[in-house]
């Protein structure tokens, strides 16, 4: 207090002092804690990216050339649940696997197993542009997966060509078609 102005830094997630039922975590993360950003929001939900791998090339998205980081880099399967239960501790209750496509990611049906066998979990939700969907939905749905969200942006072949840089519209109509038929209800189409 020497006469100059002090400034608080900006912090944009606070834990606030709730209490979290059935949140049990690893690591010395208080169960009382919940997310809050600078507006006093509580945050429940989580996007997890699993990968940066997608098999379009939307021209509003990805360039045709791209350079993908080295899978190496990419979390593990446990690293990602480890991370996921933390956050349950902190409130979180939705988590949702993106990408890139995360259907690239081989294997995604044990990470979600993983994730809806943790603790104060309780919806887990799946962001796909549709085009592994036929060979990935019974899977997904047997490991728990419940919420799916299609991003498809036009139901005529020419423009997703164009949209896209790719001919594969049937495909993703396949996959819809796969996981009504896997059980999924509703499906987000957007």
């Amino acid at each position: 207090q020497d006469g100059k102005n002090l400034v608080r830094p900006r912090v944009p997630l606070q834990m606030t002092t709730d209490t979290v039922a059935g949140s049990e975590s690893a690591f010395r993360v208080p169960r009382s804690a919940f997310l809050l950003d600078s507006f006093g929001r509580r945050h429940n939900n989580l996007r997890v990216s699993v990968t940066d791998r997608c098999n379009l090339r939307c021209t509003y998205c990805m360039p045709e050339d791209v350079v993908f980081r080295d899978r190496a880099e990419l979390l593990t399967f446990e690293e990602i649940a480890r991370f996921v239960r933390v956050a349950a501790g902190l409130g979180v209750d939705k988590v949702r696997l993106t990408g890139g496509e995360p259907l690239m990611r081989k294997d995604l049906h044990k990470l979600v197993a993983m994730l809806v066998a943790i603790p104060g979990i309780r919806d887990v939700g799946l962001t796909t542009n549709g085009l592994l969907l036929a060979d990935h939905a019974a899977v997904l749905f047997a490991a728990g997966l419940r919420r799916l969200n299609v991003s498809l942006d036009t139901l005529d072949p020419g423009r997703f060509r164009v949209l896209t840089r790719r001919d594969r519209l049937d495909k993703v109509l396949a996959g819809l078609e796969a996981a009504k038929a896997a059980g999924f209800a509703p499906i987000k189409v957007n």
